[in-house]
C-alpha cells in the first residue's frame, strides 16, 4: 500500500509581525504567525466572480526557520509555505465537564518546513531576493516532547 503524504503549500501574506517564544522545555524557539490567503471561484447560479479569504496560523519549530521568519519578515510580507499539518489534543485546564473532568480540546497545527521569499522590503537592501527558498533539514520534525503544551 502506497503512503498517503500529508502536506499543504499557502501563498499569503503575513497578518501580524512573527511571534517568537521558547520552548520551556528545551529552550529552543518557536515562531509563530498568521498567513491571510485568498481564492476565488464563480457562483454557479449568478456566474459572478466571488472573492474570499482565510487566516491559517503557522508555526515554526526548526531553529534556521525562525530565524529566517524574524530577519526577513514582518507584516504584510509575503511568502509562501510548505509543511505539513498535525492535529494536537490536550486535556483542557480551565473547561471542565459537568463531572468535573478536564474538557479535551484540539486544534490543527500548520508546521512550517520550507519558506520561500516573495518580495523584497523596500528598505533592506540587505534582505535577500524575493525566491529565495530556505528548507529545514530532512527528518527535522518535532518530537511530541518538544510541544510547549
Amino acid at each position: 500500500m502506497s503512503r498517503i503524504n500529508n502536506s499543504f503549500r499557502l501563498t499569503g501574506n503575513l497578518g501580524t509581525d512573527p511571534e517568537v517564544r521558547y520552548n520551556p522545555n528545551n529552550g529552543k524557539p518557536i515562531a509563530s504567525f498568521p498567513i491571510f490567503s485568498d481564492s476565488s471561484y464563480r457562483n454557479r447560479d449568478t456566474g459572478e466572480k466571488v472573492e474570499q479569504g482565510d487566516w491559517f496560523d503557522m508555526t515554526v519549530y526548526y531553529e534556521g526557520l525562525v530565524d529566517v521568519i524574524q530577519k526577513y519578515t514582518r507584516k504584510g510580507s509575503q511568502i509562501q509555505v510548505r509543511g505539513h499539518m498535525r492535529k494536537r489534543v490536550w486535556e483542557s485546564k480551565d473547561r471542565k465537564d459537568d463531572n468535573g473532568k478536564s474538557i479535551k480540546e484540539s486544534r490543527i497545527e500548520f508546521v512550517v518546513t520550507e519558506i520561500m521569499l516573495l518580495g523584497r522590503p523596500k528598505d533592506d537592501t540587505n534582505a535577500p531576493e524575493a525566491g529565495t527558498t530556505y528548507t529545514a533539514p530532512e527528518g527535522a520534525g518535532i518530537p511530541d516532547d518538544d510541544i510547549p503544551y
